[in-house]
Parts: structure tokens; sequence; C-alpha cells
């Protein structure tokens, strides 16, 4: 911006000298006179109007700033301190007029159109006046000039934050950014008094403390051609010294008559100022003496009550400095608890996520072996089904050959019923080797179905084992039915055992009756029937055998089918399992990664936003906001908005805990969070909001920033933060409830 100070100067000089000139104010009634109403003043001014005093102080100061920081080797002694100290003081100086200035545009197009004809004494004079001023303001995008006059006001703002932020971030500044900052007043250690560089930070350390003025002025003015007779008064006065001027310059004998009588009234001007101070008092004397007295005695009794009021006030201050400093000793003090408990908070926090990844990995494993159980459990149902169908088709085969002996007996007794004495011993035999045939027979079949359930029983062990307890129902199912079974058969191999015990004791009855007739042909019924049962035996033998290698093969071919289909099952569920935890793995690291950006933005946002509590609050009055700080520093929040590899994330963000709000799977556009966002606010009516984003476009935050205020009526400042790193995050932070 140009320095338009001394203009001003000599703009006010010139109204107050030619107030009371009569060719001044003929000839500006005149012009007033010639108003046809054809004058305009067109166009729009949105301007930053920076008082640069305080600008050009830190900018002044900060090489030497730069330089004190360069000559220390040693680290948190006293004077680093108030470096340390003193830079975040400007920061926070610089940061609370940058926020309030950096959204205004200095975008700005005037039109001025004047004209005027006069006849002043037979004098023909025309002005014509067509002024045309357009600004459009680009913010530089390389700050690092060695010429800062090159730069515009806001921009070399903007420098200055950036090389307050540069301090910081030294090695020095990084070593002792957790050492207490100083508390005024400043002990006056021989190094801050006799260092250069140290003198100009303490003079810099003042200046600050004594800056009161709002330090800009935000104009925003439209013009519809409608030109104000204020404006029209300025114009009017450029156009009378455009008169003179060109009067002087087509005139050399008037220029000479006004620079000897300006010279001859500099001359009478020094002679006064020379003559004695004693003749000087007695001229005076006369004038003032009959009011000194009683202005001596107002000013002394004024004097009075201004040196009361500003003991009084001297007091109180003392008294809020020392508050203040107690205040920022707790401040530190609840920052170090604070630090401490989000550290426990981030370790509890990871074990959660840790513990809830593992919770939902094994309600998907139950829900995966819910349904094998029901597989199982049709598989088993159908094998016994398959068993149950050979028993049954076993018992027919039995129930057949016993009907076919019987069938047997029966025509052997009808054939040989006159020999029935001599056949006893045959049939005797035969009975007992048919005994013998069906204990063998239920013997093996016992055998085969303990081998089968013992087979079966180690299987749904080996299960049991895989899958913990998930299939104890399947096995007690298993267990009723092979009992059941078990218990059927031998209900039936009883009921056999009592017909044949019946049997044999009516046969007794009979053999007895006809034993002695049956006696002579026992042998040759004995050597034919011998060879009758050779025979069956063998046929009996051999339909067994192929029997039991059937099931034996169709039962073996089952167990096998289920024991690969579990070990497929088991190896994929192990795999999933393994992906799942490198998954988990990977997006714990990745959440770790993130919390270090997420507690860096916290960081820079709380201070942002305290920054504007402090200045609501002093605007309210309030002499004791350094408490309502303290108590509004655990009431922070931040929603974070933030990608991932999965999508963009929506987190709501306090002190040390993170609480995911809502995942935009396969999501970059971020406008998408932001009736989300909005939503998420809660009871922050009327409460100051700050936005900061790094590493995205700003229009995002500010159309945040409009929703907000439309919605919540909040007070919202944006600023993008350099000092992260990130691919891109914009936080909004507030006191919640």
């Amino acid at each position: 911006m140009v320095d338009f100070s001394k203009y001003y100067r000599s703009y006010r000089y010139m109204q107050d000298l030619l107030k009371s000139d009569f060719t001044h104010n003929y000839i500006e009634e005149a012009l007033k006179d010639g108003d046809e109403g054809k004058d305009s003043i067109t166009g729009k001014t949105n301007e930053k109007v920076i008082d640069m005093d305080w600008v050009i102080a830190i900018e002044e100061t900060l090489p030497y700033i730069q330089k004190a920081i360069d000559e220390q080797e040693s680290f948190a002694i006293y004077e680093n301190r108030v470096l340390l100290t003193l830079i975040h003081k400007a920061l926070m100086f610089v940061d609370d007029k940058y926020s309030k200035m950096k959204d205004v545009p200095n975008d700005s197009y005037n039109n001025i159109t004047m004209n005027r004809h006069l006849e002043l004494n037979q004098q023909k004079l025309e002005f014509s006046v067509n002024y045309v001023n357009e600004n459009h303001e680009n913010m530089a995008e390389n700050l690092d000039v060695e010429d800062i006059e090159s730069l515009s006001d806001f921009d070399r703002i903007r420098r200055i934050r950036q090389e307050l932020n540069e301090c910081l971030a030294t090695p020095l500044m990084k070593e002792i950014a957790k050492e207490p900052q100083v508390s005024p007043p400043l002990t006056q250690t021989n190094l801050l008094k006799e260092n250069p560089n140290f003198k100009k930070a303490v003079e810099l350390w003042n200046f600050l403390d004594t800056y009161k003025k709002q330090g800009f002025e935000i104009v925003g003015e439209e013009y519809n051609g409608k030109m104000s007779d204020e404006n029209k008064e300025d114009v009017y006065l450029a156009m009378e010294f455009q008169h003179f001027m060109m009067s002087i310059t087509t005139n050399p004998a008037l220029r000479k008559m006004l620079q000897e009588k300006y010279e001859e009234e500099n001359a009478l001007a020094k002679e006064e100022s020379d003559r004695p101070e004693k003749v000087k008092e007695m001229a005076l004397e006369a004038q003032i003496e009959a009011v000194r007295k009683e202005e001596t005695e107002i000013r002394l009794k004024e004097i009075r009550e201004r040196e009361k009021q500003i003991l009084d006030l001297n007091s109180e201050i003392k008294s809020l400095k020392i508050t203040l400093d107690q205040k920022e000793q707790q401040i530190l003090t609840l920052k170090g608890q604070i630090s401490a408990l989000q550290d426990e908070l981030d370790n509890t926090k990871n074990e959660l996520k840790e513990t809830k990844l593992k919770l939902l990995e094994a309600q998907k494993e139950i829900e995966r072996l819910k349904e094998e159980t029901e597989k199982l459990t049709a598989e088993i149902t159908e094998l016994k089904e398959t068993l149950e169908n050979e028993r049954v088709s076993h018992a027919k085969q039995v129930e057949q050959m016993n009907a076919d002996f019987a069938e047997k007996t029966r025509i052997a007794e009808e054939n040989f019923a006159n020999q029935l004495s001599a056949k006893q011993k045959e049939f005797d035999d035969a009975q007992t080797a048919h005994n013998e045939y069906v204990t063998k027979l239920n013997t093996d079949n016992a055998n085969k179905i303990a081998e089968l359930n013992t087979n079966h029983s180690n299987e749904v062990a080996q299960l049991k084992s895989n899958y913990e307890n998930r299939i104890d129902t399947i096995n007690k199912e298993n267990a009723t039915a092979t009992a059941n079974l078990k218990s059927d058969y031998e209900g039936q191999l009883t009921s056999m055992k009592a017909d044949y015990t019946s049997q044999i004791k009516n046969y007794e009855k009979q053999i007895a009756d006809i034993n002695a007739e049956n006696a002579k042909n026992v042998k040759e019924l004995n050597d034919n029937h011998a060879k009758e049962i050779k025979t069956i035996t063998k046929e009996s033998e051999k339909r067994m055998a192929d029997f039991e290698k059937e099931t034996t093969k169709k039962m073996n071919d089952t167990i096998a089918d289920v024991k690969k289909k579990a070990k497929d099952e088991v190896r994929q569920a192990e795999k999933t399992a393994k992906e799942k935890i490198a998954e988990a793995k990977g997006e714990n690291k990745l959440f770790k990664k993130k919390k270090e950006v997420f507690e860096a933005a916290y960081a820079a946002g709380s201070v942002g936003l305290m920054a504007m509590l402090a200045e609501k609050y002093a605007s309210e009055g309030r002499t004791d906001f350094a408490d309502h700080l303290v108590s509004a520093t655990a009431a922070i929040r931040a929603i974070m908005i933030a990608p991932t590899p999965k999508g963009l994330t929506l987190t709501m963000y306090t002190h040390g805990s993170a609480k995911l709000l809502k995942l935009y799977a396969g999501v970059t556009r971020y406008d998408v969070a932001i009736a989300d966002t909005v939503s998420s606010f809660g009871g922050v009516e009327g409460q100051p909001v700050f936005i900061s984003f790094a590493g995205v476009e700003g229009e995002v935050a500010n159309e945040i920033a409009a929703k907000i205020k439309e919605t919540a009526d909040c007070k919202v400042t944006v600023s993008q933060n350099r000092r992260i790193q990130s691919t891109g995050i914009i936080g909004i932070y507030f006191c919640g409830e």
C-alpha cells in the first residue's frame, strides 16, 4: 500500500490554512454553482487498510531474533526462554489479525468524473476530472524476496507468520519447546540489556504490550453513481490546487512574486522565534494571568485524580498479572496432565480397537461355524439315515436267513417227521452252529458298530478340537442317535433270542417224544445236514463279507469326504483370519500414522480457537476470562475430515481420544462430508468455530464455514495450516457440551 501519511498531513494543513482565504472560498463557491448534477462516483472498494507500524516493528526485529537463535550454544537459559515466549507472543498477535483479514478480498474498481465551466472576473476556466482506480490483489507465491516493499501489505503479514514459524522450527526452539514460558515483567539480565539482538527483542516485547489499536480496518463500499458533498469538496480542493499549479507554471512573474513573499514570511517567523524568551513571556503574561490560577487549580485537581486512578489501575493490573501468571502455570500443569492422560488414552484406544477387531472377526467366525455346523448336521443326518437303511437291510438279511433256515427246518421236520429221533443230533448240531453263527454275526455287527462309533466319536472329537465347542450339540445328537440305534438293534436281538429260546424249548419237548425213533438215522442226517449247513454258512459268510466291505467303503468314503471338507474349511478360515489380522495390523499402523497428524492439527486448531475465545471474552468485558479459557480447554472438540486408503473418514477428536463418526468408502470428494459435519454440531450456537485445513483446497473449508454460519449462527474463522505435512485434512474446532 502507498504511504500517504505526509500527503494527508499536507491535505489537512491546506484545509486549515485556506479555511478563511477569500480566493479559496470564492473559487469553491463558483465550483459549487457550476454543479449541473452530472458528477458521479461508481464502482466498489474492498480493501484491507493495515496500520504498518506493527508490521514494520516485527519485520525490523525478526533478523535480530534469528541472529540471537543462531548465536546460542546453551539451551534452556532464561534469555532463550524469553525468545521462545516472544515468538509465541508475536505469532498470536499476528494470527489474531491475520485470521480476520485473510478471507477479505482486495478487489477494487472506481471511476470518478466531474466537469466544471467557470467565469471568474472575465477569466474562463475549465476543469475535467476522469479518475480511474483498479486494484486486483493476488497473493504472492514466493514470499522470500529481498525487497519486502515489492510485496503487498497483506503478503508482508504472511511473510512474518512464515518467518515466525520457521524460528519455532529451529533446533534450539524445538529443544526448549516444553520449557515454561517467561511471565512478565522481564528480568533485565546483562544479556538482555547489552546484547544488540536481545535488546531489539525486548523492544518488540514492550511494543506488543503497549500496542492497543486494532491494527487494521476492513473497507467494503459500493458506489452507485451519487457523489456526496464531502467527496465533491475534496475534488474542489484538488481542482483549486490544479488551477494554482497551472497558473504559476504559465506565469513566471507570479511565481517569483509568491516566492519572494514566502521568503519574507519565513524571515519574519524566524525573527519572531529568535526574540528573547523574556519578551515573549511579557507579551503573553497579560493575556494568561487572569486564567492561570484557575487553570492551574483545575489541572492540579485533575492530575491528582488521574494519579489516583493510575495507582488504582496499576494495582489492579499487578493483581491481574499475578492471577494471569497463576492461571498460565495452571494451564501448563493441566497441559502436562492432559498429555499424560492422552498417552494413556491412546494406548487404551489402540487396545480397544484391536479387541473390537478381534471380536468382529470372532463374530464372523462364529457365523461361519454356525453355517458349517448346519452343513455338518445335515451330513450327519444323512449319514444316520444311511446307517439306519443299512442296519434295516442287514436286519432284513438276517431275518431272511433265519426265515430260510426256519423253512428248511420245517421241511426237514415234515420230511423226516418219522425220523426226528434220528435227526435230533443233526438238529442239535445245526442249532448249535446256527447259534454260534448268530452269536458271531451279532459280535461282528457289534464290533463294526463299535468301530464305527469309535471312529465317528474320534472324528467328532477332532472337529470339536478344531472348532472349540461349537459342534457340541451335534455330538450330543449323534451320541443320542447312536445310542438309540444300538438300543433298537439290541432290542431286536433280544427279541430274536427270546423267540429262538421259545422255539428250542418246543423242539426239546418234541425231541424228547420222538428221540427213540430218530436215533438210527442220526448219522446219515448229520452228514447230509452238515453239508447243507456248510454250504449255507459259506454263502452267508460271503454275503456278510460283501455287505461289510461295501458298508465299510461307504463309511470310509463319507468320513474321508467330511474330513477333507473340514480340513479345507479350516485352512480357508485360517487364511481368512491371517488376511484379516494383516489388514487389521495395516489399519492400526495407518491409524498410528494418522494419529500424529491429527495431534499436530488438533494442537494448532486449539490455539486458534483459544485466541477466538479470548477475543470473545475480552469483548464481553470479562475480567476473569483466563479462568474461562482454562475451563474451555477441556471442552474443545474437533471434527476431522481425512482420507484413508478406503475413503474419507469423519472423526470426532478430543483430548487424546478419537471416535469414528462415519466412513465414506471409495469417496475422495470432501464436499460429500459437509452435511454430516454440520449435523455433528450440538449446543454451539453463538460460539466461535475455528476451521483449519492442510493439503486440500480451501474452497471446501470455506463452504463448511458458510454452512456453519447459516445453521448454527456462529462466528467462524478459516485458516490454512502450513505447519503439518498431510495428504489432506480439515479440522473444525469448537467448544462442545
